[in-house]
């Protein structure tokens, strides 16, 4: 195997453009130097490749029946596994889906999930709901060192640094009487895409804030020619429901390996 430079990427999406009905945000943003990755391939010019963060989530493409590309990948899972690292696989088709399961038998399990896209922008705008004791304010670096689920962990394990989501990303945070209760944020973003993460605090569920939030969101989305994208697990019937409501639709079903 060999590990692709930057000027080889081109080749990559020719792999994949055609033959992948949706791919996860964060090869996009490996491709396009958002966030620091690694890209393998087979060869110079590629039949089968494999994008990866530096968090361990990779995303196959290309010819699945490559034996030697396939052994390659189950060797990288042990490896990973040996250090007690992450080890998140995401596939493009059931034929992945195949022969994932048949290199990695029982040490790897199967989820299935739906890729959303933004289809359009009849919403049902709810910003009017605030009332003087709310505030909504674009994440900075005081929210990120206040929050208790998008704080400065969580954008070292996705992009690297705080500093660097702030130079390629952007979120949003509602406020309680100063409190953070609910949070909107590109867990991922590219030239085209950025992927939405979202949660709202337990006691403040079922206001309709996170709708307002991921409006807020998705406005910034559309004001800088950027895609809304969003992704949940088939059975998450309320982040399913959401993502109805705030305009996303089409989805396509997918798996991943954990």
């Amino acid at each position: 195997m060999i590990i692709l430079n930057e000027t080889d990427f081109d080749k990559v999406l020719n792999v994949i453009e055609g033959n992948v009905k949706t791919g996860p945000t964060f090869f996009y943003s490996v491709l396009n130097n958002y966030i620091s990755g690694s890209v393998y391939a087979d060869s110079k010019i590629p039949e089968t490749v494999l994008i990866g963060t530096q968090s361990g989530i990779y995303f196959v493409a290309g010819k699945e029946d490559n034996q030697e590309f396939n052994d390659f990948l189950f060797d990288l899972y042990c490896q990973r596994k040996s250090k007690k690292s992450r080890f998140t696989l995401f596939s493009p088709t059931e034929y992945w889906d195949c022969a994932i399961n048949e290199q990695f038998k029982d040490n790897i399990k199967k989820m299935s999930r739906y890729s959303f896209v933004y289809v359009n922008n009849k919403r049902s705008h709810d910003k009017n709901l605030f009332d003087s004791d709310y505030s909504i304010r674009r994440t900075n670096e005081e929210l990120i060192t206040n929050s208790s689920e998008f704080n400065e962990d969580y954008y070292k394990e996705y992009w690297g640094s705080v500093s660097n989501f702030f130079k390629n990303g952007f979120g949003y945070c509602i406020l309680h009487k100063g409190k953070i209760v609910s949070e909107c944020t590109s867990i991922f973003s590219s030239l085209q895409f950025s992927e939405i993460d979202i949660v709202t605090h337990e006691d403040y569920r079922g206001q309709g804030l996170a709708s307002i939030n991921a409006e807020t969101f998705i406005d910034h989305c559309l004001e800088n020619d950027i895609m809304p994208r969003w992704d949940c697990d088939i059975l998450n019937k309320s982040s399913i429901k959401l993502a109805e409501k705030l305009g996303f639709g089409t989805p396509v079903k997918y798996s991943i390996f954990v």
